[in-house]
């Protein structure tokens, strides 16, 4: 049996997607064709926003939006390519188009949300018909990334706001990653040393970009900004998940579903959150719950 094929231009669109997560913020302003563009994709056919052409477009839009270092395709599910949250809630509600957005994970997380703010008015105002509800879908990054959007958008008196959109973070680190954190800790204590290599290795890892620095304090807004409470006409789910399926094991409590503990991704930390919905998946880890049964039917639990 032949081993199946992995096309170039998906080995090149991954390594971008890895560059951009990890320097994006440098590559950007330098024109380098690794740093990923924003752009939004029904299928495999990317959009213009400015004139979206859906082959179906439906009153519902439902958009999904990977983490840092991701593509698109982290939401497929592995053993049915393309079919994922998005399309499943479209076929489920009927009228509904499942849309996907791939971005540069390395700017800073205020950028991408002020410029996603944008892309959603201008998205939903040239929709081909009338567009009466918004569900966004955020794994990771891609959660505090929907957070920032709808601040951005209250700001601008934005008109996507005012369809009171469903807005479901997976796997967001709200109240920071313990990756990131220690990343950051380590760079610092590695940079006080007196050995040359050991600052060097401090200084390499001080390479990463605005993006993963944000990570570590789940910061969705630019400097100065006081934290804001969650968009009160929006509806706001959490899905979350841990590596082992005991609750209570020493894992679960230390490590989360790999990347981000449970406590954080239901934002413990934050201040006045009202939750639409909360669910938590022992045993499924942090990619996992970009495309898992279980989670699936949550959502459709919750927005169907």
């Amino acid at each position: 049996m032949m081993a199946p094929q992995v096309s170039t231009g998906r080995i090149q669109q991954q390594v971008a997607a890895i560059a951009s997560g990890f320097l994006g913020d440098w590559l950007e302003p330098r024109g380098n064709g690794l740093a990923v563009p924003m752009s939004v994709f029904a299928g495999d056919t990317e959009l213009q926003v400015e004139k979206p052409e859906p082959e179906a477009p439906g009153r519902t839009l439902c958009l999904s939006i990977h983490g840092l270092m991701e593509l698109e395709s982290v939401w497929d599910f592995p053993s049915r390519p393309g079919h994922h949250y998005g399309s499943h809630l479209a076929e489920q509600l009927g009228d509904a188009s499942a849309l996907k957005l791939r971005f540069n994970t390395g700017r800073p997380i205020y950028r991408n949300g002020q410029e996603l703010a944008a892309l959603l008015e201008s998205l939903v105002s040239n929709w081909p018909v009338p567009v009466q509800r918004l569900i966004l879908i955020g794994h990771s990054m891609g959660g505090l990334l929907i957070r920032s959007a709808c601040h951005y958008g209250m700001v601008n008196n934005h008109a996507w706001i005012t369809r009171s959109p469903d807005c479901v973070y997976i796997g967001s680190p709200y109240d920071g990653s313990w990756l990131a954190v220690g990343a950051h800790r380590a760079a610092g204590w590695l940079n006080r040393r007196s050995r040359d290599y050991l600052r060097v290795i401090g200084e390499v890892i001080d390479l990463r970009s605005q993006g993963i620095r944000n990570l570590s304090r789940g910061d969705v807004l630019e400097p100065g900004v006081e934290p804001q409470p969650l968009l009160p006409e929006a509806r706001h789910y959490v899905v979350s998940g841990l590596l082992l399926r005991g609750q209570q094991h020493p894992v679960n409590l230390l490590f989360g579903d790999a990347l981000v503990q449970q406590a954080s991704a239901e934002g413990a930390g934050q201040s006045g959150w009202q939750l639409a919905g909360c669910a938590n998946f022992p045993g499924v880890d942090h990619i996992g719950l970009a495309h898992h049964a279980s989670v699936c039917q949550q959502l459709e639990d919750w927005l169907v």
